[in-house]
């Protein structure tokens, strides 16, 4: 029996392969009009989690009107994460090879010089006056069609039933994973907050906790708004998340597992919900306490950030979701990126480069 499982396993090993070398050829910019992109992403960004953000980049040149072409590796197939299937299915001509060097993004535009767009990763290299900072973006999925801004108008408009909302993965070993804190040292975990909220303000009749779907949309449709935190630890269905979210006029923010950005924390602003969170300072520019957010530094600063939140006047809380709004579609929305590199490639300049503070560059 274990023989034949090792069969089979190589069984796939070969036929993932055989798909390699079927599907990728080598191509060559070859387009009349100059609008193909040839991309040569660092093998880290198309394995495993890090596809997420390979298919992001792909889409925003996509997006900016380039045909692509996509070097992969024989690890694009061997795996079965949501983002490569993703990527695949854009039906971008995926090669073995290019002259590119990794991580370097090349396209021509209306016959001039070759532009070439490098990535830089990590916080300190993207803080360089000479690079673009890629926001953090939403959750991949939101970026598999062009959504245009109107898309969010409706969550935006949402009657606010609760005053403050997490709902999030749990997982305790996910997210105590030592290189959080290795990375950027003071992090409260998610685990951590978490721990630190539910013991602390047991006695706290406002904070409560969710553990199922029904319990949730229950809380999340009472009428009138409660000031209530809630702690949800429920599964709910990818369409039903943009509602969540805003249903809070707050959002805590807790960070991912490897990086303090989390998808949810831009999400959350699209739809106009303030965030809570302790990584103001790495957004570019960043958020500004008490003006589009609430930010923590320590236990007792989260304390006094939920107490500010549950408190807060009504028109305070109108006139932080209208500058939440102003950041996200100045600074976070999909069309300032698209619009940059769209700049880039009209322009005279022949490189650029682009920045992902939140990844660092794995040797």
């Amino acid at each position: 029996m274990y023989i034949d499982r090792k069969l089979k396993n190589l069984s796939k090993k070969i036929r993932k392969l055989l798909k390699y070398f079927y599907y990728t050829k080598h191509h060559e910019i070859h387009d009349p009009h100059g609008q193909t992109a040839v991309v040569n992403l660092s093998g880290s960004l198309l394995n495993k989690d890090m596809g997420r953000y390979a298919f992001v980049i792909c889409q925003l040149l996509k997006f900016s009107g380039f045909q692509l072409i996509v070097k992969v590796d024989p690890d694009f197939f061997a795996g079965k994460t949501p983002y490569k299937r993703m990527l695949s299915n854009q039906g971008f001509k995926l090669v073995r090879s290019t002259g590119l060097k990794p991580d370097s993004i090349s396209f021509q535009v209306q016959k001039r010089k070759k532009k070439v767009l490098s990535l830089v990763y990590g916080n300190h290299a993207s803080q360089q006056a000479a690079v673009y900072p890629l926001p953090y973006p939403l959750h991949p999925r939101f970026y598999q069609e062009h959504l245009k801004p109107s898309y969010f108008d409706k969550f935006q408009e949402q009657q606010r039933t609760t005053r403050i909302i997490f709902s999030g993965n749990f997982d305790r070993k996910l997210y105590s994973k030592p290189l959080l804190k290795e990375r950027f040292p003071g992090t409260i975990s998610r685990v951590e907050a978490l721990d630190h909220i539910l013991s602390g303000h047991a006695s706290d009749p406002r904070i409560v906790r969710s553990t199922t779907k029904e319990d949730l949309y229950r809380r999340l449709e009472l009428k009138p708004a409660e000031q209530q935190f809630i702690i949800s630890e429920a599964r709910t269905p990818d369409e039903d998340w943009l509602t969540i979210l805003s249903k809070g006029d707050f959002y805590l923010c807790l960070p991912g597992v490897r990086m303090p950005w989390s998808h949810n924390a831009i999400e959350a602003m699209a739809v106009g919900t303030i965030p809570i969170l302790q990584y103001d300072a790495l957004f570019y520019p960043p958020l500004e306490h008490l003006k589009n957010c609430i930010s923590y530094r320590d236990f007792a600063s989260l304390d006094e950030a939920i107490q500010t939140a549950l408190t807060m006047d009504e028109a305070q809380v109108q006139q932080m979701k209208s500058e939440v709004l102003d950041y996200y579609n100045q600074h976070l929305a999909i069309d300032q990126t698209i619009n940059k590199i769209q700049d880039f490639a009209h322009s005279a300049e022949e490189t650029m480069l682009l920045g992902l503070p939140f990844l660092e560059k794995k040797a």
